[in-house]
């Protein structure tokens, strides 16, 4: 599930407060009475050129307020089943998923129309009012006439979706990641093989000294605390795009971007503040730790395990910014928890300061995810 409740609740409400309808969401008070309505809605927000996931909301009035279904509500697995029955050009089928929520005191179905690269989306076979070959897509709050095509300008701009020709080239690059074999290893470095213009480049920074070694608390976490920073590039055409630092845990068995630093308060009237580490999915740093990961190589998943014990590793951004406010409001509990764990006592560093810093920062690492996992059974994430 790529939602969590409590931000497909948020998202929803900004929609309604719109009090309009896009070419990204749209109010129904009720399901469709017949099955290929539906899935002509389905089809056109799947025909979409923005790069945004599309949600039919169910269960609110023309006048845009929450009022609930109280006709026959339908089944993802019906949909699905409809959906895979129909014939689609190159097999390529949109992906949807269905929530229910409560806003308002009243139940709202929310159809997830998920974003697609495999644009234009159309049938070989006729289904209802939509014919052999025609593309429907949304314009705005209106989608293609039954007896209709999409216009050609319109066509054409799915096309060139298809082949990532609407976005920017780091878009482009951090879309083509998540085909890791489209890309060649050589040596330090992966080219896109289809563009070996673009070029992901690893090298050590030659202002550090002692061949770039140095640790972090997060060392301690794995069986060998030798680490290595390097730098790393994501070029094109030898323009630097973007860099990143990147850590190589456990004597270089994993390697992948450094993880962010956060940071939470106890209240809003003091002043002490703890510091943590985390990725977050759906980030770009979090795409590239995904291509520079192997979970299937041993070494690297034990590794990895060991790193998502003290480092957090949060759903999505709006579900890190959840946390912390419930951190703040339960530092007490943080506190008591804290003072409990001694995971990490065992570890020894260069200096006794050191490593009391350490052990600490290991601790608070072990305790927010602990925390973590009792956040998202508290609000069912």
């Amino acid at each position: 599930m790529k939602y969590q409740k409590s931000e497909l609740e948020k998202q929803i409400k900004a929609f309604i407060m719109e009090k309009c309808e896009t070419e990204q969401w749209d109010f129904k008070q009720e399901w469709h009475e017949k099955t290929e309505d539906l899935i002509k809605d389905i089809i056109c927000f799947a025909n979409t050129v923005h790069d945004k996931d599309c949600f039919l909301i169910f269960g609110i009035s023309d006048d845009h307020q929450i009022v609930g279904m109280t006709k026959p509500r339908r089944k993802q697995a019906d949909i699905l089943d409809a959906l895979n029955n129909l014939l689609f050009a190159g097999d390529i089928v949109p992906k949807i998923e269905l929530h229910t929520i409560r806003l308002n005191g009243k139940e709202l179905d929310v159809l997830i129309v998920y974003n697609t690269n495999q644009t234009p989306i159309y049938l070989k076979k006729t289904y209802g009012p939509m014919k052999i070959g025609c593309i429907y897509t949304r314009t705005g709050d209106k989608n293609t006439p039954n007896n209709g095509n999409a216009e050609h300008h319109e066509i054409e701009m799915l096309w060139k979706k298809r082949f990532g020709l609407t976005k920017s080239s780091l878009d482009f690059i951090y879309d083509s990641m998540n085909e890791k074999y489209n890309w060649k290893k050589r040596e330090e470095d992966w080219y896109y093989i289809y563009k070996p213009e673009y070029v992901i480049h690893t090298y050590c920074d030659e202002e550090f000294s002692d061949n770039c070694r140095w640790d972090e608390f997060y060392s301690y976490s794995q069986v060998n605390e030798s680490t290595t920073f390097k730098l790393l590039d994501i070029i094109l055409n030898q323009t630097v795009l973007e860099n990143y630092q990147i850590v190589c845990l456990d004597s270089g068995r994993l390697v992948i971007p450094a993880p962010e630093c956060g940071f939470i308060n106890d209240s809003f009237y003091s002043r002490t503040t703890i510091a943590y580490k985390y990725y977050s999915k759906g980030t770009r740093r979090y795409t590239l730790l995904k291509f520079m990961y192997n979970s299937e190589n041993d070494e690297e998943h034990y590794a990895f395990d060991n790193l998502s014990n003290v480092v957090l590793i949060f759903k999505s951004e709006n579900e890190r910014l959840d946390f912390e406010e419930y951190i703040t409001y339960n530092f007490n509990i943080f506190n008591e928890k804290l003072s409990k764990s001694n995971r990490y006592d065992h570890i020894k560093t260069d200096s006794e300061q050191r490593t009391e810093l350490y052990k600490k920062k290991l601790n608070i690492g072990f305790v927010l995810n602990e925390m973590l996992l009792e956040f998202r059974k508290e609000y069912g994430e």
